[in-house]
């Protein structure tokens, strides 16, 4: 059955489009086939293949969305021509189509901000929800970004967010809460540029109410366990998502789970169940055996992301016994322990590139462990292709720096973290910090000793025991040996 286009029935009923198990069985092969285009930079087929699955399943978030995002920020903006526009029209009733005709433009030109509120509206009047969340803190923060902020783009994620909310309130109350208090955020954005502007400042107050309510009704979880006919199962639903369950309470649930999924084991949702409750007490044997169904779910299904959950359960595992060998002071079994977990999460890191060679995260997370190896050289690479992800790339150019120090390049790393700390918006937060304490470190290792200490004054000025005093040690020293 093919994915339906036309957007969700209005009133009382807003049942959202799904695609079919063959729909999503299509929809991997072309992401797959996309990511072997992208690992050899083959980046326009890439993108189209991404379209194409998206096509099959376009609520592919991970898988497609991102996917096709990083790829397009590797590539870097292409010229939109006029035929491209007539090629990839936006308007119409197909929302699916308007949606992915304005992420084809978007992968063309992804700092556009007009391509990006298209597709946040289309994928909001097609019903795709999870799209629409996704695009939508895109836009938000390039809104936000813009030299002059344009209130009616403030005025749309209001209104976009609004609505989605209302289609999925019965259905995914938890998002719909995300969708209005991202409305607010919207509005308040809106009412600082526009202070003085009564209708505003009531938009704000009444949807702040709303807000309100819903999160009521949701705590109280009256509307939606009222929603639920079998009583067992909206016992299980309501008790899954706390956080503090007695033991008793939390095997009933685990039973329950570990039943339905031996009745349907190749059921991700299912698997995913499972697996949350049997990490819930962050216990060994329950984690294990976790590990074990991700790992035959991965085999079965051959689909990564259970490989991925799997191994991050292991890192969970193996920073917890680190925590524990620091804090009962065995010293030679923490440095054991933590030389054995570098080399885990390194291979780890190595292996999500190699399956997802456009997110640009994974090449941060590998770099910083290349860092903290000490492969500075194979380090700095690897950091400098994540800078591309808006996200990390800061704290990419502060391992960056960092390294060129660590080889005594002093003058690259002075380059490096002066151009980071004019681009960072927030210096003096804990990130802004580290920024300019390795500037300071790498002009005093370049014997810039006038510029070291304008930088660690700065430091003393907003945080007089930085570093547990080590600035301020600093200053003295450089003092002196000027004296």
């Amino acid at each position: 059955m093919a994915t339906t286009s036309e957007p969700p029935n209005q009133g009382g009923d807003h049942s959202l489009p799904k695609s079919s198990p063959a729909e999503i069985a299509k929809a991997r092969e072309c992401f797959k086939k996309a990511q072997e285009l992208a690992a050899v930079k083959n980046y326009d087929y890439a993108i189209e293949w991404f379209i194409n699955g998206l096509e099959q399943w376009p609520e592919a978030i991970d898988e497609g969305h991102k996917a096709c995002r990083a790829a397009a920020l590797f590539r870097g903006k292409v010229k939109v021509g006029f035929g491209d526009s007539m090629k990839y029209k936006t308007g119409g009733k197909d929302h699916k189509r308007a949606m992915l005709n304005a992420e084809m433009l978007l992968s063309k030109d992804p700092q556009n901000i007009g391509y990006m509120e298209t597709m946040f509206k289309a994928a909001e009047k097609g019903g795709y929800v999870q799209t629409a969340m996704w695009i939508g803190e895109i836009y938000a923060d390039a809104a936000v970004r813009e030299a002059k902020p344009n209130p009616a783009r403030f005025q749309t994620l209001r209104d976009t967010y609004e609505q989605v909310a209302e289609k999925i309130q019965a259905t995914d109350p938890r998002l719909a809460i995300e969708a209005l208090d991202r409305a607010v955020k919207a509005l308040e954005k809106l009412h600082n540029l526009k202070p003085t502007d009564g209708p505003i400042a009531n938009d704000l107050r009444d949807m702040a109410g709303k807000l309100t309510i819903l999160k009521g009704n949701y705590s109280s979880a009256e509307s939606f366990i009222d929603s639920v006919h079998d009583s067992q199962q909206q016992k299980e639903m309501y008790d899954k998502d706390r956080l503090v369950q007695s033991d008793e309470r939390l095997d009933e649930l685990i039973d329950a789970a570990q039943a339905r999924y031996d009745a349907n084991p190749k059921d991700q949702r299912l698997i995913n169940d499972l697996v949350d409750l049997l990490c819930r007490r962050e216990q060994e044997a329950g984690e294990k055996k976790a590990i074990g169904i991700l790992l035959k779910a991965h085999k079965e299904l051959d689909d990564y992301r259970f490989k991925s959950r799997a191994c991050d359960i292991r890192i969970k595992q193996n920073r917890r016994a680190l925590r524990a060998a620091r804090d009962t002071g065995d010293h030679e079994k923490y440095q054991s322990l933590k030389k054995e977990s570098l080399q885990f999460e390194l291979s780890v890191y190595k292996d999500r590139i190699k399956h997802y060679p456009t997110d640009m995260r994974h090449r941060f997370e590998y770099g910083k462990r290349l860092f903290e190896a000490g492969h500075f050289d194979e380090a700095i690479p690897s950091l400098q292709e994540g800078r591309s992800d808006r996200k990390v790339r800061f704290q990419c150019s502060l391992y960056i720096g960092r390294c060129f120090f660590q080889k005594s390049y002093y003058a690259q790393a002075v380059d490096t973290l002066r151009e980071a700390i004019a681009a960072y918006e927030i210096p003096d937060d804990d990130l802004g910090k580290e920024l300019h304490y390795w500037l300071g470190r790498s002009c005093e290792g370049g014997g810039q000793t006038e510029d070291a200490l304008k930088i660690y004054g700065q430091l003393i000025r907003w945080d007089y025991n930085y570093r547990k005093g080590d600035v301020r040690k600093r200053i003295d020293d450089l003092r002196s040996q000027d004296g």
